[in-house]
């Protein structure tokens, strides 16, 4: 028997009380531990009911390297194979495609394979990176048709073709919710093919998140608004995106959370007022007066990344208040009441190794303690500053994998309820806390 345990029905001589537990105790455990991949596996040995349970978290996520090669041959992962000789590609929930050394097209299907890809009929989330939209017209539902009752997430890193075979794929998906598109498009691509059989099959609900990143084709946005009759997301993180006015206005009764980048990563700053303030990728020119969210009357939150704080605050200069300060005064909408800072393994780089799924290698000296607790307390200054202009609630949601973000975060409550102590959270409308949002 392969790794993923044992099968349905399989005797086990020695009963353990565990395996008279009720049903709903077993999934509250097994809830418990779905992102630990080892104990997952053991409780699929325990009995039949435990294996029932356990199973499809194992196999929740399916992703596919797109640079398989044997020889001068391309190979899919055995992976797929086994699962299909087993029945457990109806249980993945999320496909994911990664960029390889060639693209995403017909090319790579047999009759065997398509036959292992249609089982996949369960998928929520379909990612698929450099996909050749192109290479599978016209017949692109004999590939794509058992991904389209149930696929709500779709992310599109660096598509193959026009803006109008773009609106076509994404149509195809009659209960999409969420989006995502990554790429810097060239020129040549925003130009219509002209071609009439384009036309979307549906138009999508589009009521979850859009995240663009190193985005410039603002024509794709306006057919999106045009042939959708509108967009209606209420969750947005645009980074280093064109066109980024027309998205806040067309969301302006449905947008309530807004992941704001104060530090551009290209470096770049502008003159506010006398002050050096970073540019900002999310704003078209890197200009803060693209900051309005006047218009935005369902706003509850803003998220800002904690690195990007982190950064434009380590050396003492008052950029990331000024900027927050800016995007504070442009808010009217009266539910606004939340700042979430969004903490992940990287931002804690400095006192732990890179590769988040092993312990930390050795013990935080003093001096790197010390440091990363001065680095907080700015952080923290700089919030109570900002806090002067609009009374919001700070939460901290610490994404950090397994023992390696224990330290960074016992730190950072450490901080909090020294900050606690000294009343520096009094006129909060709740003192900040951090929310745990481990990685899958």
């Amino acid at each position: 028997m392969g790794p993923g345990g044992v099968p349905p029905g399989t005797s086990i001589t020695h009963r353990s009380p565990a395996t008279r537990l009720p049903l709903e105790v077993v999934e509250m455990i097994i809830a418990y531990l779905r992102y630990d991949t080892h104990s997952l596996r053991a409780c699929t040995l325990t009995c039949h009911s435990w294996y029932i349970a356990a199973v499809p978290h194992l196999y929740h996520t399916l992703i596919f390297v797109n640079d398989y090669w044997e020889g001068w041959k391309f190979k899919w992962p055995n992976q797929i194979r086994y699962m299909r000789t087993l029945g457990l590609l109806p249980l993945v929930k999320e496909f994911q495609v990664y960029k390889g050394y060639r693209e995403f097209s017909p090319d790579l299907f047999n009759c065997r394979i398509l036959r292992q890809f249609s089982a996949l009929t369960n998928v929520q989330k379909l990612d698929i990176g450099s996909l050749d939209i192109p290479g599978f017209m016209p017949r692109i539902q004999r590939y794509f048709a058992h991904f389209l009752p149930t696929v709500q997430s779709l992310v599109l890193r660096e598509p193959r073709g026009t803006r109008r075979h773009i609106m076509y794929f994404i149509g195809l998906f009659q209960h999409l919710q969420d989006l995502k598109l990554a790429r810097h498009f060239p020129r040549s691509w925003e130009e219509p093919t002209g071609d009439p059989m384009l036309i979307p099959a549906f138009v999508p609900p589009l009521r979850g998140w859009l995240r663009l990143v190193n985005f410039n084709a603002v024509g794709l946005l306006k057919d999106m608004i045009g042939q959708f009759g509108g967009i209606r997301f209420r969750y947005m993180n645009l980074y280093q995106v064109h066109g980024m006015r027309p998205l806040l206005v067309v969301c302006a009764k449905t947008l309530e959370s807004v992941v704001l980048n104060p530090t551009d990563p290209l470096g770049k700053q502008l003159s506010l007022k006398g002050i050096q303030a970073p540019a900002n990728n999310f704003a078209v020119g890197h200009s803060l007066r693209n900051f309005d969210l006047s218009r935005n009357t369902a706003l509850r939150t803003l998220q800002v990344p904690w690195s990007s704080i982190n950064h434009a605050s380590s050396d003492g200069s008052p950029n990331a208040l000024v900027f927050l300060k800016h995007v504070l005064l442009t808010i009217t909408s009266p539910v606004f009441s939340t700042i979430i800072v969004n903490c992940d393994d990287n931002h804690f780089s400095r006192i732990r190794p890179w590769f988040s799924d092993l312990p930390l290698i050795h013990e935080v000296s003093q001096a790197e303690r010390a440091e990363e607790v001065s680095r907080q307390r700015r952080i923290f200054k700089i919030f109570r500053e900002a806090h002067k202009v609009w009374d919001f609630r700070l939460e901290l949601c610490a994404s950090i994998s397994g023992s390696a973000g224990e330290e960074p975060v016992r730190i950072l409550e450490e901080v909090i309820a020294e900050e606690r102590a000294k009343n520096g959270f009094n006129d909060f409308l709740q003192d900040p806390f951090v929310v745990y949002n481990p990685h899958r």
